[in-house]
């Protein structure tokens, strides 16, 4: 790196980094620009993914772990329909089930499946708003429902230690979390959607897996993928562009890094990893390194902080908001 002679002996700037136009992008499939492990020489490193709602029709956002098979991912999805393009986008092991409390519960299936959630669908919300509708031919109607049978998250895998925690199942988040106490004692990072209005009746929102989360040692590290519609009857060219109502979106969990005595060796790298590789967080993953250097007198910050400085373009994630379908 050349030194200005006018600068030398003076403290380094810090870098600035080019950030993409707010709103440009979705975070979906966004390959890092210094993937770790190649970087740090962290061959053999998995990350036990446990995908809650996958969605059959896209590839996960950890598409790029998937790419380096640095994964081993478990799926939940109720529609048994799902099962083979899960597995053929990655998935090692597909479990067809419903997550709740171990008890009944009713399915609202709607005429778009993405919308469809064991909370019913609330038209005095959803229908003030432009591309959402509850009503006949609309993405939110109900078209049947169902008495379904839920299971625990701890019951249906007594066995799962996972890293990685991502989770859309349309209001039932929270309730899947709370009974799966085991599944995030392992977790180094969680990714929820999460309501930011109730467009469902008694749908938990992004405060309410606050409370539930902090307790049990994560934070809320971003959001992603925000997504908000125009109130009727106002109506932009892109009807999936907001104008100014927040309604739902990625939340990006992590472990509390007020406490980093609270993280295990193995859940500084991984975070460290996915932090990096899928949300671009470089400078979060770089303090977990860092921590990891000071317990075990590795040199991964040292290298890590290095190519940062050095890299010929680096594209930080602060906050996406989501335009499309």
């Amino acid at each position: 790196m050349a030194v200005d002679a006018a600068t030398a002996g003076q403290a380094p700037r810090p870098r600035r980094f080019p950030f993409p136009p707010v709103g440009a992008c979705s975070m979906q499939n966004v390959m890092s620009d210094l993937p770790l492990v190649p970087l740090l020489g962290l061959q053999g490193l998995t990350i036990e993914v446990l995908d809650i709602g996958a969605n059959p029709a896209a590839p996960g956002r950890y598409a790029s772990l998937v790419d380096q098979s640095l994964t081993h991912v478990i799926a939940i999805e109720p529609a048994s329909e799902n099962t083979a393009p899960l597995l053929a986008r990655g998935a090692d092991r597909v479990l067809p089930v419903f997550l709740g409390d171990g008890g009944p519960a009713r399915l609202h299936a709607t005429r778009d499946p993405r919308f469809s959630s064991l909370f019913e669908p609330d038209p005095a919300v959803i229908d003030r708003f432009t591309s959402l509708a509850t009503g006949p031919g609309g993405n939110l109607q109900t078209v049947y429902t169902a008495e379904v049978q839920t299971a625990r998250l701890d019951d249906v895998l007594p066995d799962g230690r996972p890293d990685y925690i991502l989770l859309d199942i349309q209001g039932g988040e929270l309730g899947a979390l709370q009974h799966g106490l085991a599944m995030l004692a392992s977790a180094a990072v969680i990714e929820a959607e999460t309501a930011l209005a109730a467009l469902y009746k008694d749908q938990p929102l992004l405060g309410d897996l606050q409370c539930f989360l902090r307790p049990h040692g994560f934070v809320l590290h971003k959001l992603i993928d925000v997504a908000g519609r125009a109130f009727l009857p106002l109506s932009p060219p892109n009807h999936h562009e907001p104008i100014s109502q927040l309604l739902w979106a990625d939340a990006v969990f992590v472990r509390d890094f007020g406490s980093l005595a609270s993280h295990s060796d193995d859940q500084l790298l991984k975070a460290a990893l996915i932090l990096n590789d899928v949300y671009h967080s470089f400078d979060l993953a770089l303090l977990l390194l860092s921590e990891h250097d000071r317990r075990r007198g590795t040199g991964y910050g040292a290298t890590y902080h290095q190519a940062l400085q050095t890299a010929p373009a680096l594209h930080p994630e602060f906050l996406t908001i989501k335009s499309q379908p």
